[in-house]
């Protein structure tokens, strides 16, 4: 037979509830910090990704096989993140607008500057990389905070 109880007895269990709920609630959070590290990641592969092609193997067949191996790197990468048990809020959103902004630099803006100023100079390539690859730093930054 169901028992209404009293009034107290309703305070202990949604006072359970809400602490149970705030306990999962920082678990997740926590289980979700590898995150921000992969975005930081990502952006160190993109930079020495633009290096390896654009200035260390430029031409013929060798810059094929780098193309490639991005492509790889970047699939394998993602396919590892996809599998993790906890992917935090706004991840994937944060994930695509730096790759699209990183994209955009390499494509449009600087890519074809330094293409043409720089050639295949390895110091201006490195920071010419690095400069592209800041959107994915600053969503690694603005991960953290979430």
């Amino acid at each position: 037979m169901y028992s209404m109880g009293t009034e107290e007895d309703g305070r202990v269990s949604a006072r359970a509830v809400l602490d149970e709920a705030a306990r999962v609630r920082e678990q997740a959070r926590r289980s979700g910090r590898w995150h921000s590290g992969f975005l930081a990641a990502f952006g160190a592969v993109a930079i020495a990704w633009i290096v390896l092609l654009e200035s260390v193997w430029p031409h013929g067949a060798a810059r094929a096989y780098v193309t490639a191996g991005g492509v790889l790197v970047v699939g394998a990468a993602n396919w590892w993140a996809e599998r993790r048990q906890v992917l935090p809020a706004g991840a994937s959103r944060r994930l695509a607008v730096a790759g699209v902004a990183w994209f955009a630099l390499y494509l449009v803006a600087i890519g074809p500057v330094a293409r043409w100023k720089l050639e295949e100079s390895l110091p201006g390539w490195t920071a010419a990389a690095t400069v592209m690859a800041l959107p994915f730093f600053i969503a690694a930054w603005a991960g953290r905070r979430a």
